[in-house]
């Protein structure tokens, strides 16, 4: 392939959607992810991933394929998981993968029962750009407006509330309300985001940029904005080797985000012996 032919891509209409709704997903999750991981919350993205292919299959059976029933029930679990785990802390982990293993089960019996033979298990549980709507567009874009918007205003309250509840609590931040924003909109975000990098490979869209700063000792602001810098540049680079080598996007885009984790692994003892 030459370079001319990479960039005829671009002229088809479903890959301008495929980079425009993949670059603002992996940005916003970069965002969310950073408070998720950081609070030890990143479970609740794998559960949530997994309960969004139930409900699009739900969603493909009965509902044409409607993104209001996605997000009201993708809405209605994160609220459940939320609850659950505050309530089993002990045990939160196993509930999460109780749920996430359920939600699959399901999701696929429903889905190979359905008789809409168009519709194939692998586009959902892996993403592909041929899914991908105008509406979807649209989604990520109103999305990208309210994660923005909300940690903007809450930013200070977020960062204390993820390395200090108790304290959050003492100050009257009422932390609860907090992590249900981070889960609805986590939830929101992987109901929009599942089309495009399927519902097996979103979560590492928001635990690897912050897998990857957390290697280099930076602070907690400078870590979240080179975390959706790592985003950005990592969603480039996937998606180019993608197209050029005609790769499944999500899957892709995974693998580069391993590679960058696995050299900042080792990059980092690399530049403190240096120092010495």
């Amino acid at each position: 392939m030459t370079i001319n032919q990479f960039f005829e891509y671009f002229q088809y209409p479903f890959i301008v959607r495929g980079l425009l709704i993949g670059l603002l997903v992996a940005i916003i999750a970069s965002m969310l992810g950073h408070f998720l991981v950081l609070k030890k919350m990143s479970l609740i993205g794998d559960g949530l991933a997994h309960v969004a292919y139930l409900s699009v299959a739900i969603s493909i059976a009965f509902f044409s394929q409607s993104l209001i029933f996605n997000l009201i029930l993708a809405t209605i679990a994160s609220l459940l998981i939320h609850y659950l785990v505050a309530s089993n802390k002990g045990y939160s982990d196993a509930i999460i993968g109780g749920i996430a293993t359920s939600a699959i089960a399901l999701g696929t019996i429903i889905i190979t029962t359905n008789p809409n033979q168009n519709v194939r298990i692998e586009q959902f549980l892996f993403g592909s750009l041929l899914l991908l709507r105008d509406l979807d567009v649209i989604a990520v874009i109103i999305l990208t407006i309210l994660v923005v918007g909300f940690i903007s205003l809450f930013f200070n309250e977020l960062m204390t509330l993820t390395f200090d509840q108790d304290f959050a609590k003492v100050n009257r931040f009422h932390p609860q309300w907090y992590q249900i924003g981070l889960a609805i909109l986590t939830s929101w975000l992987v109901i929009i985001g599942i089309r495009a990098t399927g519902s097996l490979l979103i979560s590492s869209f928001l635990i690897f940029p912050t897998l990857i700063v957390m290697n280099f000792k930076f602070g907690f602001m400078k870590s979240f904005l080179v975390g959706i810098l790592i985003a950005i540049v990592n969603f480039v680079i996937g998606f180019s080797i993608s197209l050029w080598f005609d790769l499944p996007t999500g899957s892709t885009i995974v693998l580069t985000y391993s590679v960058l984790w696995l050299f900042s692994v080792f990059l980092n003892p690399m530049l403190k012996g240096l120092k010495r």
